[in-house]
C-alpha cells in the first residue's frame, strides 16, 4: 500500500522511485522553460527592453521563492511525513501551470511563477527523502544519481518542449507540461511507502560556517552559468541570423546540446574525485568554465557558439556535485538543503542579472561580469579549503 510505513531494508524500491519522479518532474517543468521566453514576447504588449526586463523576473520568480520555499518545506520534514510534502508540491505545480496556460499578462505570469516557486521547491523534500531511506554507504552514491536524473529532466525536457510548442500552440504545450506534472503525482503517491518525519540531526554542525558559506556562493555562481542563457536566447539568434520561424527549435536545439554536455561534466568531475583533491578540481572546472563563458562573445555563428557553451558548460557542471559531496560526507539533510538553496538562487539571479545587464551594457559585460564572479568565488574558496590547509600542514 502506498500510506504504509517505510520498511524496506536497503530503501532500493523508494530510492527508485523518488529518482523516477525528479526525472519526470524536471522533464515536465523543463518541457515550458525553453518556449516561455517566447510566449512571454508574444503576449506582451510593452516595447522591447521592458519586455526582456520582464522576461527575466518571470523566469527567475520561481527559483527566487524556491530559495526560501525549499527552507520552509525541509523545516517542516521535521514534523509532517516527506512523501507528503513531496505530493503537495506537484500539486501545486499542476494546478499553477494550468493556470499559466490561460494567462496573457506579464504582471500576472510572474505572481503565478512567484506562488509556483514557494509552493513547488521540493527538489529539497526528495533529497531528505535520498537521505532517510539510504545507509551512510548508500548515501553519496544515491545522492549523485538523484542530482543525475533532475539534470537528465533538464536535458531532454527543453528540446521537446521547443517542439511541443510548435506542434500544439504555446497553450497546448502548457496544458501538456501539466498533464506530465499530474501523472508525477499519481505515480509518486502510489510507488514511495510513507516515509516518517525526519527531525534534525546534532551532527549537522560538523562543517565549519566559513566553509559552508563559500560552499553556497560558488554554487550560486556555478548555477547562474549554467542558467542565464535560455532568458536572453531570443536575442542572441537574432544577432545571429536566424530566421524567425527557426529560432524557437534552434534554441531548444542549443539547449539539449550543452544539457548533455551538462551531464558529462557532472559524472566526468565527479570521477576524478577520488584522485585528486576537490578543492583543485573545483579550481580547474570553474577557471575552465569562466574563460569559456567570455569566450562565448567571440561566437561567430550557432555552430560555434553552441560548441563554446558546451565546455563551459560542463565546466560549471563539475561544480554542485563536488561541493555537495564534501558537506554531505560531514553533514545531514539540513545542510544538503541549505546547500540546495543556492541552486534556486543561482536559478533566479542568473535570467534575472543576464536580462538586466543585456539590456543596459550588452553581451560582453554580461560573460565577463559572470566569469569574473566564478573565478572569484572559486579562488576564494580554493585559498581557505580544508583540504588544501591539510596539505599545506603536511
Amino acid at each position: 500500500m502506498p500510506d504504509t510505513e517505510h520498511t524496506a531494508p536497503d530503501g532500493s524500491r523508494d530510492f527508485l522511485a523518488v529518482a523516477t519522479a525528479q526525472f519526470a518532474m524536471a522533464f515536465a517543468l523543463n518541457f515550458m522553460f525553453v518556449f516561455l521566453p517566447f510566449y512571454i514576447r508574444a503576449v506582451s504588449d510593452i516595447d522591447e527592453a521592458a519586455t526582456l526586463r520582464w522576461t527575466g523576473l518571470i523566469l527567475g520568480a520561481a527559483a527566487a521563492t524556491a530559495t526560501f520555499g525549499s527552507a520552509f518545506w525541509g523545516n517542516l520534514s521535521d514534523r509532517f511525513s516527506p512523501k507528503a510534502l513531496f505530493e503537495r508540491g506537484l500539486a501545486s505545480h499542476v494546478v499553477l501551470v494550468t493556470a499559466m496556460a490561460f494567462t496573457a499578462d506579464v504582471r500576472l505570469l510572474l505572481a503565478i511563477r512567484l506562488v509556483q516557486g514557494f509552493l513547488g521547491g521540493i527538489s529539497t523534500i526528495g533529497l531528505i527523502i535520498v537521505s532517510a531511506i539510504s545507509s551512510e554507504a548508500q548515501r553519496a552514491r544515491r545522492l549523485g544519481s538523484y542530482q543525475s536524473a533532475l539534470t537528465l529532466g533538464q536535458i531532454f525536457g527543453p528540446p521537446l518542449g521547443a517542439l511541443g510548442a510548435d506542434a500544439l500552440g504555446f497553450r497546448g504545450a502548457f496544458l501538456a507540461s501539466a498533464a506530465m506534472l499530474l501523472c508525477v503525482l499519481v505515480f509518486s503517491h502510489l510507488a514511495l511507502t510513507r516515509i516518517p518525519p525526519q527531525p534534525r540531526r546534532p551532527d549537522d554542525r560538523a562543517v565549519s560556517r566559513r566553509h559552508l558559506l563559500l560552499a553556497w556562493v560558488i554554487s550560486l555562481v556555478a548555477t547562474m552559468h549554467i542558467v542565464f542563457l535560455p532568458s536572453i536566447l531570443p536575442a542572441i539568434l537574432r544577432d545571429f541570423d536566424v530566421p524567425e520561424a527557426r529560432r524557437l527549435v534552434s534554441a531548444g536545439t542549443i539547449v539539449f546540446a550543452y544539457g548533455v554536455a551538462s551531464a558529462a561534466g557532472s559524472y566526468g568531475f565527479s570521477r576524478l574525485a577520488g584522485r585528486v583533491a576537490a578543492s583543485k578540481l573545483v579550481l580547474f572546472a570553474a577557471m575552465g568554465a569562466s574563460a569559456c563563458q567570455v569566450l562565448l562573445f567571440w561566437g561567430t555563428n550557432v555552430a560555434t557558439f553552441t560548441l563554446i557553451r558546451m565546455i563551459q558548460t560542463a565546466c560549471a557542471a563539475g561544480i554542485f556535485p563536488l561541493i555537495l559531496a564534501q558537506v554531505a560526507a560531514h553533514g545531514r539533510g539540513r545542510i544538503i538543503g541549505f546547500i540546495n538553496t543556492a541552486r534556486f538562487a543561482g536559478m533566479a539571479l542568473g535570467p534575472v542579472a543576464a536580462t538586466f545587464i543585456l539590456a543596459h551594457a550588452g553581451l560582453l559585460a554580461l560573460y565577463a561580469v559572470l566569469g569574473a564572479a566564478l573565478a572569484l568565488a572559486a579562488a576564494g574558496e580554493y585559498l581557505t579549503s580544508p583540504d588544501r590547509r591539510q596539505g599545506v600542514e603536511a
